[in-house]
């Protein structure tokens, strides 16, 4: 799997090579370039990040912990942007509580009839909301000083990142375990690549419609996220979803929703 994620990379970014051609670069948008490169430096990170809260404590968990952290470049760019500013109340605040209170909720499991609070554990969904935030800021920011004209630079140099970082990788586990390429990864690595660089883009693109507010925009894509996350955790992994996470689900809607509307 992880192979197929580190070609998925350098197929992003050949697509975003192919994809901006047109467009000479400029120095204009050089300091976007650089911050979606160490935005992407992070991909594969948070990716195996988010398998391994999966693993261990579920996909709703882990969607609850990644989702959230639009809360950081979301009040970030209110700080920025003063039109913005004006406009945040209480309510905002009050969102940013409840987004950490949907990641404790999601790691309450019944035992006994009391919940257990895994402290251990705790340290995997939070450290994906720290990353989350990370990448997430990097991109509104390239976004918020990157003329329009240059939008789709951003994901390259995103992909860019990715794709080093990605290579290091396989460089490495061919040269400790021996490892081969097998044609699956890469035919996965392709079918991944394609769709990725431009769901990237299109958030790039959707930005910059809405004056780059992230406030607005992180919200009405996470919510949509969680929701098809926890339904296919349902359908498809038939993970058991108890009352705390239920609670934890509902925290986070909530969040993303007073962050987007408040």
């Amino acid at each position: 799997m992880i192979q197929a994620i580190c070609i998925n990379y350098m197929v992003c970014l050949a697509v975003g090579f192919l994809f901006t051609f047109t467009t000479a670069p400029s120095e204009n948008m050089m300091p976007s370039y650089w911050a979606g490169f160490g935005a992407g430096l992070f991909f594969l990170p948070i990716f195996w990040l988010m398998g391994y809260t999966t693993q261990t404590m579920g996909l709703t968990v882990a969607a609850i912990a990644n989702k959230t952290s639009m809360v950081i470049p979301a009040m970030v760019i209110l700080l920025l942007e003063p039109k913005l500013m004006a406009q945040f109340t209480a309510w905002k605040f009050v969102a940013i509580l409840l987004s950490l209170g949907a990641i404790i909720l999601s790691n309450l499991n019944p035992q006994k009839g009391n919940p257990s609070f895994n402290r251990q554990l705790l340290i995997f969904p939070f450290i994906l909301f720290l990353g989350g935030a990370v990448v997430d800021l990097a991109v509104n920011l390239a976004s918020y000083y990157t003329d329009p004209v240059y939008a789709a630079w951003i994901p390259v140099g995103a992909f860019t990142g990715a794709a080093l970082s990605g290579s290091t990788v396989l460089i490495f586990r061919a040269i400790k375990f021996n490892e081969t390429l097998p044609f699956r990864s890469i035919l996965g690595g392709v079918a991944l690549g394609i769709p990725n660089f431009f769901s990237l883009y299109f958030v790039v693109k959707t930005l910059h419609q809405y004056q780059n507010d992230g406030a607005t925009v992180y919200p009405l894509i996470n919510t949509g996220t969680i929701l098809l996350n926890t339904f296919l955790a349902l359908i498809l992994f038939k993970e058991k979803i108890n009352k705390y996470m239920i609670a934890g689900i509902l925290c986070a809607i909530l969040s993303i929703c007073l962050m987007s509307w408040a």
